[in-house]
Protein backbone atom coordinates (compact mmCIF):
# COMPACT_ATOMS: atom_id res chain seq x y z
CA UNK A 1 0.00 0.00 0.00
CA UNK A 2 3.05 2.62 0.81
CA UNK A 3 4.60 1.13 -2.43
CA UNK A 4 1.34 2.53 -4.39
CA UNK A 5 0.95 6.01 -3.04
CA UNK A 6 4.53 6.85 -3.13
CA UNK A 7 4.54 5.89 -6.97
CA UNK A 8 1.21 8.09 -7.16
CA UNK A 9 2.88 10.76 -5.07
CA UNK A 10 6.21 10.72 -7.93
CA UNK A 11 3.73 10.88 -10.95
CA UNK A 12 2.32 13.62 -9.28
CA UNK A 13 5.20 15.51 -8.37
CA UNK A 14 6.15 15.61 -11.99
CA UNK A 15 2.60 16.94 -13.28
CA UNK A 16 0.57 20.37 -13.72
CA UNK A 17 -2.44 20.93 -14.90
CA UNK A 18 -3.78 24.35 -15.19
CA UNK A 19 -7.58 23.49 -16.57
CA UNK A 20 -9.88 21.13 -14.62
CA UNK A 21 -10.88 17.62 -16.06
CA UNK A 22 -14.46 17.99 -15.60
CA UNK A 23 -16.18 14.43 -14.33
CA UNK A 24 -19.55 13.61 -13.62
CA UNK A 25 -20.35 12.52 -9.40
CA UNK A 26 -17.40 12.74 -7.27
CA UNK A 27 -14.46 11.25 -9.49
CA UNK A 28 -11.53 12.30 -11.33
CA UNK A 29 -8.38 11.35 -13.42
CA UNK A 30 -4.89 11.42 -12.11
CA UNK A 31 -1.87 11.98 -13.95
CA UNK A 32 -1.21 8.49 -14.44
CA UNK A 33 -4.77 8.00 -16.04
CA UNK A 34 -5.91 6.29 -13.22
CA UNK A 35 -10.01 6.70 -12.42
CA UNK A 36 -10.45 7.72 -8.49
CA UNK A 37 -14.36 7.53 -7.93
CA UNK A 38 -15.51 8.18 -4.40
CA UNK A 39 -19.60 5.87 -4.31
CA UNK A 40 -21.86 8.42 -2.88
CA UNK A 41 -23.42 6.30 -0.54
CA UNK A 42 -20.84 4.39 0.72
CA UNK A 43 -18.08 6.74 0.69
CA UNK A 44 -15.50 4.29 -0.82
CA UNK A 45 -12.22 5.39 -3.02
CA UNK A 46 -11.33 3.39 -5.55
CA UNK A 47 -8.53 3.27 -8.26
CA UNK A 48 -9.02 2.07 -11.58
CA UNK A 49 -5.73 2.48 -13.75
CA UNK A 50 -5.25 0.90 -16.49
CA UNK A 51 -4.04 -2.74 -17.49
CA UNK A 52 -4.50 -3.32 -13.74
CA UNK A 53 -6.88 -4.63 -11.15
CA UNK A 54 -9.67 -2.29 -9.36
CA UNK A 55 -8.70 -1.35 -6.37
CA UNK A 56 -10.20 -0.19 -2.89
CA UNK A 57 -8.34 2.03 -1.36
CA UNK A 58 -10.63 2.87 1.82
CA UNK A 59 -13.47 5.14 3.05
CA UNK A 60 -12.87 8.80 3.16
CA UNK A 61 -13.04 10.13 6.96
CA UNK A 62 -16.15 11.71 7.97
CA UNK A 63 -17.96 10.86 4.62
CA UNK A 64 -21.32 11.40 6.58
CA UNK A 65 -20.45 14.90 7.33
CA UNK A 66 -19.22 15.38 3.76
CA UNK A 67 -22.03 13.77 1.90
CA UNK A 68 -24.70 15.97 3.79
CA UNK A 69 -23.18 19.00 2.31
CA UNK A 70 -23.26 17.25 -1.62
CA UNK A 71 -25.82 18.76 -3.46
CA UNK A 72 -28.36 15.65 -5.03
CA UNK A 73 -26.79 15.74 -8.58
CA UNK A 74 -23.25 17.35 -9.25
CA UNK A 75 -20.10 16.55 -11.13
CA UNK A 76 -16.66 17.60 -10.33
CA UNK A 77 -13.51 19.71 -11.61
CA UNK A 78 -10.14 18.51 -10.59
CA UNK A 79 -6.98 20.71 -10.69
CA UNK A 80 -3.52 18.74 -9.89
CA UNK A 81 -1.47 21.68 -9.05
CA UNK A 82 1.97 20.79 -7.91
CA UNK A 83 2.15 18.00 -4.77
CA UNK A 84 -1.60 19.00 -4.21
CA UNK A 85 -4.89 18.26 -5.95
CA UNK A 86 -7.86 20.39 -5.60
CA UNK A 87 -11.58 19.40 -6.23
CA UNK A 88 -14.33 21.98 -6.84
CA UNK A 89 -18.28 21.25 -7.26
CA UNK A 90 -19.19 24.12 -9.88
CA UNK A 91 -22.46 25.47 -8.58
CA UNK A 92 -21.79 25.20 -5.28
CA UNK A 93 -18.50 26.99 -4.73
CA UNK A 94 -17.19 24.49 -2.57
CA UNK A 95 -13.33 23.24 -2.74
CA UNK A 96 -11.33 20.22 -1.15
CA UNK A 97 -7.69 19.20 -1.08
CA UNK A 98 -7.44 15.30 -0.98
CA UNK A 99 -4.96 13.91 1.72
CA UNK A 100 -4.77 10.42 -0.39
CA UNK A 101 -2.56 8.28 2.52
CA UNK A 102 -5.23 9.60 5.29
CA UNK A 103 -8.41 8.66 2.98
CA UNK A 104 -9.24 12.56 4.04
CA UNK A 105 -11.00 15.21 2.17
CA UNK A 106 -10.43 18.70 4.01
CA UNK A 107 -12.81 21.59 2.76
CA UNK A 108 -11.16 24.84 2.10
CA UNK A 109 -14.22 27.23 1.45
CA UNK A 110 -16.34 29.04 3.36
CA UNK A 111 -19.10 29.40 1.03
CA UNK A 112 -22.52 29.79 2.16
CA UNK A 113 -25.04 30.94 -0.70
CA UNK A 114 -24.84 28.39 -3.90
CA UNK A 115 -26.41 27.78 -7.37
CA UNK A 116 -25.23 30.69 -9.40
CA UNK A 117 -22.31 29.36 -11.58
CA UNK A 118 -23.53 25.99 -12.47
CA UNK A 119 -21.53 25.21 -15.84
CA UNK A 120 -18.77 27.36 -15.13
CA UNK A 121 -15.70 27.64 -16.73
CA UNK A 122 -12.84 27.44 -14.01
CA UNK A 123 -9.12 27.63 -14.45
CA UNK A 124 -5.83 28.21 -12.56
CA UNK A 125 -3.98 31.90 -13.61
CA UNK A 126 -1.07 32.44 -12.02
CA UNK A 127 -1.39 29.94 -9.03
CA UNK A 128 -5.31 31.75 -8.91
CA UNK A 129 -8.71 29.64 -9.62
CA UNK A 130 -10.85 31.75 -11.50
CA UNK A 131 -14.67 30.68 -12.46
CA UNK A 132 -16.04 32.56 -15.08
CA UNK A 133 -20.07 32.44 -16.32
CA UNK A 134 -22.30 29.78 -15.37
CA UNK A 135 -26.12 29.67 -14.92
CA UNK A 136 -28.35 29.44 -11.72
CA UNK A 137 -31.25 30.83 -10.09
CA UNK A 138 -32.71 31.36 -13.44
CA UNK A 139 -29.65 33.47 -14.52
CA UNK A 140 -26.87 32.82 -17.40
CA UNK A 141 -23.75 35.37 -17.10
CA UNK A 142 -20.56 35.80 -17.41
CA UNK A 143 -19.20 36.97 -13.91
CA UNK A 144 -15.63 36.27 -13.38
CA UNK A 145 -15.10 35.48 -9.43
CA UNK A 146 -11.59 34.02 -8.00
CA UNK A 147 -10.94 32.18 -4.43
CA UNK A 148 -8.77 33.78 -2.30
CA UNK A 149 -7.27 31.59 0.22
CA UNK A 150 -6.90 34.07 2.55
CA UNK A 151 -10.40 34.58 3.69
CA UNK A 152 -11.19 31.35 2.38
CA UNK A 153 -13.90 33.15 0.29
CA UNK A 154 -14.80 33.58 -3.59
CA UNK A 155 -14.36 37.33 -4.53
CA UNK A 156 -15.32 39.28 -7.69
CA UNK A 157 -12.98 40.25 -9.64
CA UNK A 158 -12.56 43.57 -10.89
CA UNK A 159 -13.46 44.84 -14.17
CA UNK A 160 -13.40 47.82 -16.22
CA UNK A 161 -15.71 46.77 -19.10
CA UNK A 162 -18.46 43.96 -18.64
CA UNK A 163 -19.81 41.67 -20.78
CA UNK A 164 -23.79 41.35 -21.28
CA UNK A 165 -23.23 37.88 -22.90
CA UNK A 166 -23.50 35.00 -21.01
CA UNK A 167 -20.55 32.39 -20.49
CA UNK A 168 -20.75 28.75 -20.13
CA UNK A 169 -17.73 25.75 -19.57
CA UNK A 170 -18.87 24.14 -23.30
CA UNK A 171 -17.50 26.55 -25.42
CA UNK A 172 -15.22 28.83 -24.02
CA UNK A 173 -11.50 28.16 -22.69
CA UNK A 174 -8.44 29.85 -20.79
CA UNK A 175 -4.88 30.49 -22.83
CA UNK A 176 -1.49 31.15 -20.94
CA UNK A 177 0.25 32.26 -23.74
CA UNK A 178 -2.64 34.69 -24.72
CA UNK A 179 -3.68 35.24 -20.72
CA UNK A 180 -6.99 36.02 -22.00
CA UNK A 181 -10.40 33.89 -22.06
CA UNK A 182 -12.67 33.25 -24.77
CA UNK A 183 -16.50 32.63 -24.79
CA UNK A 184 -19.73 31.78 -27.01
CA UNK A 185 -23.00 31.24 -25.85
CA UNK A 186 -24.50 28.64 -27.73
CA UNK A 187 -27.60 27.75 -26.10
CA UNK A 188 -30.04 30.30 -26.60
CA UNK A 189 -31.82 29.21 -29.68
CA UNK A 190 -32.94 32.42 -30.91
CA UNK A 191 -29.37 33.52 -31.50
CA UNK A 192 -28.62 29.22 -33.07
CA UNK A 193 -31.89 30.67 -35.70
CA UNK A 194 -30.17 34.14 -36.29
CA UNK A 195 -27.10 32.79 -36.92
CA UNK A 196 -25.98 36.19 -34.48
CA UNK A 197 -23.95 34.46 -31.39
CA UNK A 198 -21.05 36.63 -30.60
CA UNK A 199 -17.75 36.13 -29.94
CA UNK A 200 -15.95 37.83 -27.05
CA UNK A 201 -12.82 37.62 -25.48
CA UNK A 202 -11.83 38.73 -21.80
CA UNK A 203 -8.00 40.27 -21.84
CA UNK A 204 -6.17 39.67 -18.39
CA UNK A 205 -3.81 42.19 -19.49
CA UNK A 206 -6.09 45.18 -20.58
CA UNK A 207 -8.92 43.77 -17.72
CA UNK A 208 -11.89 44.10 -20.50
CA UNK A 209 -14.20 41.92 -22.49
CA UNK A 210 -14.31 42.40 -26.40
CA UNK A 211 -16.58 41.66 -28.62
CA UNK A 212 -14.56 40.18 -31.94
CA UNK A 213 -17.47 39.12 -34.26
CA UNK A 214 -19.90 36.51 -34.74
CA UNK A 215 -19.92 33.08 -35.14
CA UNK A 216 -19.12 31.44 -38.34
CA UNK A 217 -21.97 29.42 -40.27
CA UNK A 218 -20.62 26.26 -39.92
CA UNK A 219 -19.95 26.22 -35.77
CA UNK A 220 -23.53 27.51 -35.54
CA UNK A 221 -24.95 24.28 -37.61
CA UNK A 222 -22.27 22.08 -35.49
CA UNK A 223 -24.17 23.64 -32.07
CA UNK A 224 -27.43 22.59 -33.41
CA UNK A 225 -26.78 18.89 -32.56
CA UNK A 226 -25.18 17.64 -29.59
CA UNK A 227 -21.32 17.83 -28.75
CA UNK A 228 -18.78 17.51 -27.03
CA UNK A 229 -15.64 19.83 -26.53
CA UNK A 230 -12.44 19.61 -25.59
CA UNK A 231 -10.27 22.30 -24.47
CA UNK A 232 -6.37 22.18 -25.06
CA UNK A 233 -5.00 25.33 -24.24
CA UNK A 234 -4.93 26.35 -27.67
CA UNK A 235 -7.28 23.70 -29.41
CA UNK A 236 -11.08 23.70 -29.10
CA UNK A 237 -12.74 20.34 -30.03
CA UNK A 238 -15.81 19.73 -31.00
CA UNK A 239 -16.98 16.32 -31.77
CA UNK A 240 -20.66 15.40 -32.76
CA UNK A 241 -22.24 12.54 -30.70
CA UNK A 242 -23.28 9.61 -32.62
CA UNK A 243 -20.71 10.12 -35.48
CA UNK A 244 -17.21 9.48 -35.32
CA UNK A 245 -16.72 10.51 -39.32
CA UNK A 246 -15.42 13.94 -38.74
CA UNK A 247 -15.12 16.91 -35.95
CA UNK A 248 -14.12 20.26 -36.08
CA UNK A 249 -10.81 21.50 -34.19
CA UNK A 250 -11.05 25.37 -33.79
CA UNK A 251 -8.16 27.77 -32.77
CA UNK A 252 -9.97 30.57 -31.45
CA UNK A 253 -7.39 33.58 -31.12
CA UNK A 254 -5.72 32.58 -34.17
CA UNK A 255 -9.39 32.78 -35.84
CA UNK A 256 -9.25 29.49 -37.96
CA UNK A 257 -11.56 26.26 -37.84
CA UNK A 258 -10.32 23.26 -39.23
CA UNK A 259 -12.44 19.98 -40.33
CA UNK A 260 -10.91 16.40 -39.52
CA UNK A 261 -12.11 13.04 -40.57
CA UNK A 262 -11.64 10.62 -38.00
CA UNK A 263 -11.15 7.24 -39.16
CA UNK A 264 -11.71 5.43 -35.38
CA UNK A 265 -14.20 4.29 -34.90
CA UNK A 266 -14.36 3.69 -31.02
CA UNK A 267 -11.60 6.60 -29.78
CA UNK A 268 -14.90 8.82 -29.41
CA UNK A 269 -17.78 6.77 -28.25
CA UNK A 270 -20.60 8.45 -26.17
CA UNK A 271 -19.53 6.44 -23.07
CA UNK A 272 -16.04 7.67 -23.48
CA UNK A 273 -14.18 9.71 -21.22
CA UNK A 274 -12.63 12.14 -23.13
CA UNK A 275 -9.59 14.23 -21.59
CA UNK A 276 -6.34 16.44 -22.48
CA UNK A 277 -2.99 15.94 -20.72
CA UNK A 278 0.77 16.58 -21.96
CA UNK A 279 0.06 17.57 -25.82
CA UNK A 280 -2.78 14.31 -26.44
CA UNK A 281 -6.41 13.42 -26.42
CA UNK A 282 -7.16 10.44 -24.13
CA UNK A 283 -10.05 8.00 -24.98
CA UNK A 284 -10.85 6.04 -21.95
CA UNK A 285 -14.36 3.57 -21.81
CA UNK A 286 -15.62 0.39 -20.81
CA UNK A 287 -16.23 -2.43 -23.46
CA UNK A 288 -18.17 -5.56 -22.85
CA UNK A 289 -17.05 -8.45 -25.46
CA UNK A 290 -19.08 -11.47 -23.86
CA UNK A 291 -19.57 -11.49 -20.17
CA UNK A 292 -16.15 -9.66 -19.47
CA UNK A 293 -15.65 -6.03 -18.99
CA UNK A 294 -12.83 -4.35 -21.04
CA UNK A 295 -11.10 -1.55 -20.53
CA UNK A 296 -10.26 0.28 -23.65
CA UNK A 297 -7.78 3.37 -23.85
CA UNK A 298 -6.24 4.91 -26.42
CA UNK A 299 -4.45 8.46 -27.14
CA UNK A 300 -4.34 10.69 -30.13
CA UNK A 301 -1.24 13.65 -30.71
CA UNK A 302 -3.16 17.26 -30.90
CA UNK A 303 -0.33 18.45 -32.98
CA UNK A 304 -1.05 14.94 -35.50
CA UNK A 305 -4.73 15.78 -35.06
CA UNK A 306 -4.40 19.16 -36.58
CA UNK A 307 -1.81 18.75 -39.27
CA UNK A 308 -3.95 15.47 -40.87
CA UNK A 309 -6.99 18.38 -40.66
CA UNK A 310 -8.31 20.69 -43.43
CA UNK A 311 -9.46 24.20 -42.71
CA UNK A 312 -12.37 24.92 -43.65
CA UNK A 313 -12.99 28.50 -42.88
CA UNK A 314 -12.65 31.27 -39.56
CA UNK A 315 -14.09 30.67 -36.18
CA UNK A 316 -16.18 33.55 -36.34
CA UNK A 317 -16.15 36.37 -38.79
CA UNK A 318 -15.96 40.34 -38.79
CA UNK A 319 -18.10 41.72 -41.40
CA UNK A 320 -21.69 42.04 -39.49
CA UNK A 321 -19.64 42.97 -36.47
CA UNK A 322 -17.48 45.61 -38.46
CA UNK A 323 -20.55 47.10 -40.08
CA UNK A 324 -22.30 47.74 -36.80
CA UNK A 325 -19.67 50.39 -35.99
CA UNK A 326 -21.78 52.60 -39.01
CA UNK A 327 -24.53 52.54 -36.63
CA UNK A 328 -22.62 52.89 -33.39
CA UNK A 329 -20.69 55.87 -34.50
CA UNK A 330 -23.92 57.77 -35.93
CA UNK A 331 -25.58 57.06 -32.18
CA UNK A 332 -22.57 57.88 -30.23
CA UNK A 333 -23.54 62.05 -29.71
CA UNK A 334 -27.38 60.26 -28.61
CA UNK A 335 -25.77 58.01 -26.12
CA UNK A 336 -23.19 60.64 -24.63
CA UNK A 337 -26.37 62.78 -24.10
CA UNK A 338 -28.39 59.97 -23.03
CA UNK A 339 -25.45 58.84 -20.57
CA UNK A 340 -24.86 63.21 -19.22
CA UNK A 341 -28.73 63.41 -18.20
CA UNK A 342 -28.31 59.71 -16.36
CA UNK A 343 -25.66 60.88 -14.64
CA UNK A 344 -27.09 63.49 -13.24
CA UNK A 345 -30.45 62.32 -12.23
CA UNK A 346 -28.52 59.30 -10.56
CA UNK A 347 -25.82 61.77 -8.92
CA UNK A 348 -28.16 62.64 -6.48
CA UNK A 349 -29.39 59.23 -5.53
CA UNK A 350 -25.88 58.32 -4.92
CA UNK A 351 -25.62 58.74 -1.39
CA UNK A 352 -29.31 56.97 -0.80
CA UNK A 353 -27.69 53.91 -2.55
CA UNK A 354 -24.70 53.77 -0.26
CA UNK A 355 -26.40 55.17 3.54
CA UNK A 356 -25.75 52.67 5.76
CA UNK A 357 -29.24 51.47 8.04
CA UNK A 358 -28.95 51.84 11.66
CA UNK A 359 -28.46 48.51 12.08
CA UNK A 360 -25.42 48.56 9.93
CA UNK A 361 -24.34 52.09 11.35
CA UNK A 362 -24.61 49.58 14.62
CA UNK A 363 -22.15 47.53 13.37
CA UNK A 364 -19.95 49.78 12.01
CA UNK A 365 -19.43 51.52 15.11
CA UNK A 366 -19.10 48.53 17.30
CA UNK A 367 -15.93 47.23 14.58
CA UNK A 368 -14.31 50.86 14.54
CA UNK A 369 -14.55 51.36 18.45
CA UNK A 370 -12.86 47.75 18.82
CA UNK A 371 -8.95 47.76 19.52
CA UNK A 372 -7.07 47.13 16.71
CA UNK A 373 -6.63 43.27 16.05
CA UNK A 374 -9.58 42.24 18.38
CA UNK A 375 -11.85 40.36 17.29
CA UNK A 376 -15.39 40.14 18.29
CA UNK A 377 -17.33 36.25 17.79
CA UNK A 378 -20.48 35.46 16.50
CA UNK A 379 -21.87 35.36 19.84
CA UNK A 380 -21.04 38.98 20.17
CA UNK A 381 -22.28 39.86 16.75
CA UNK A 382 -25.74 37.73 17.01
CA UNK A 383 -25.79 40.03 20.75
CA UNK A 384 -25.38 43.04 19.24
CA UNK A 385 -28.15 42.48 16.20
CA UNK A 386 -30.19 40.50 18.94
CA UNK A 387 -30.64 37.11 17.10
CA UNK A 388 -29.25 35.08 19.32
CA UNK A 389 -32.79 33.27 19.82
CA UNK A 390 -32.88 32.44 15.78
CA UNK A 391 -31.62 29.80 14.83
CA UNK A 392 -28.14 28.68 14.05
CA UNK A 393 -28.74 28.86 9.67
CA UNK A 394 -30.89 32.09 9.92
CA UNK A 395 -28.31 33.96 12.34
CA UNK A 396 -25.18 33.26 9.60
CA UNK A 397 -27.72 34.32 7.06
CA UNK A 398 -28.38 37.65 8.72
CA UNK A 399 -24.56 38.02 9.69
CA UNK A 400 -23.65 37.54 6.33
CA UNK A 401 -26.02 39.70 4.54
CA UNK A 402 -25.35 43.22 6.96
CA UNK A 403 -21.52 42.17 6.45
CA UNK A 404 -22.36 42.06 2.79
CA UNK A 405 -24.38 44.90 2.97
CA UNK A 406 -21.98 47.10 4.91
CA UNK A 407 -18.57 46.23 2.79
CA UNK A 408 -20.27 46.94 -0.39
CA UNK A 409 -21.50 50.43 0.66
CA UNK A 410 -18.38 51.19 2.09
CA UNK A 411 -16.08 49.94 -0.65
CA UNK A 412 -15.86 53.55 -2.15
CA UNK A 413 -14.59 55.15 0.98
CA UNK A 414 -11.57 52.35 1.65
CA UNK A 415 -10.49 52.40 -1.80
CA UNK A 416 -12.51 49.56 -2.98
CA UNK A 417 -11.48 47.55 0.24
CA UNK A 418 -13.71 45.55 2.54
CA UNK A 419 -14.10 47.09 6.39
CA UNK A 420 -15.06 43.73 8.55
CA UNK A 421 -13.28 40.58 7.47
CA UNK A 422 -13.94 37.18 8.82
CA UNK A 423 -12.21 33.75 9.33
CA UNK A 424 -13.18 30.12 11.62
CA UNK A 425 -12.85 30.53 15.41
CA UNK A 426 -9.25 28.94 16.70
CA UNK A 427 -10.86 27.11 19.24
CA UNK A 428 -14.21 25.97 16.83
CA UNK A 429 -13.87 25.90 13.82
CA UNK A 430 -18.02 26.13 13.34
CA UNK A 431 -17.30 29.17 14.74
CA UNK A 432 -16.67 32.64 12.75
CA UNK A 433 -14.17 35.75 14.22
CA UNK A 434 -15.16 39.01 12.34
CA UNK A 435 -12.30 41.90 12.90
CA UNK A 436 -11.15 45.22 10.55
CA UNK A 437 -9.45 44.56 7.60
CA UNK A 438 -5.78 44.91 8.41
CA UNK A 439 -4.72 46.22 5.19
CA UNK A 440 -6.96 49.44 6.13
CA UNK A 441 -5.00 52.53 7.15
CA UNK A 442 -5.60 54.25 10.67
CA UNK A 443 -6.32 57.76 8.80
CA UNK A 444 -9.10 56.18 6.40
CA UNK A 445 -10.62 54.42 9.40
CA UNK A 446 -10.75 58.17 11.04
CA UNK A 447 -12.42 59.64 7.58
CA UNK A 448 -14.78 57.29 7.33
CA UNK A 449 -15.63 58.00 11.16
CA UNK A 450 -15.90 61.79 10.20
CA UNK A 451 -17.98 60.73 7.20
CA UNK A 452 -20.77 58.62 9.37
CA UNK A 453 -20.62 61.15 12.11
CA UNK A 454 -19.13 58.49 14.57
Amino acid sequence: MKKRYAIFFTILSLSTFAFGQVHKGFQWISPDHSLFKIDINSGILSQDAPNKLKLELGKIQDWESIKSELPGDFGVNAFYQADSLLITIPGTGQIYSLDLPNLKLNRLDQTFFRGYNFNASQFFRKDTLFSIGGEGFWLKHSIITYYNPQTSEWAFYKLQKDNKHPSKNKFSGYSKEQDAFFSSFLEVDENLKNNKVPFRVYSFKNDSWEEKGFLSNPIIDFAKNNYRTIWTGKYLFLIFDNSDSKYYIAEPFENVLFEHKSTNDQFYLNNSELYFRNGKIFSRSMASPGKIDKLYFDSLSVDSLVNQSSIIGQVYGYNDFRNRNIGIALTTLLMLTASFLYYRKRKNLKMEDYTLTEVELLVVKKFINQTIGIKISSIELNNLLEISTKTYDNQRQIRYRIIGAINQKLRRDLDSKDLIFRSSNIEDKRMMDYYINPDIKAKDLEKLMKSLNL
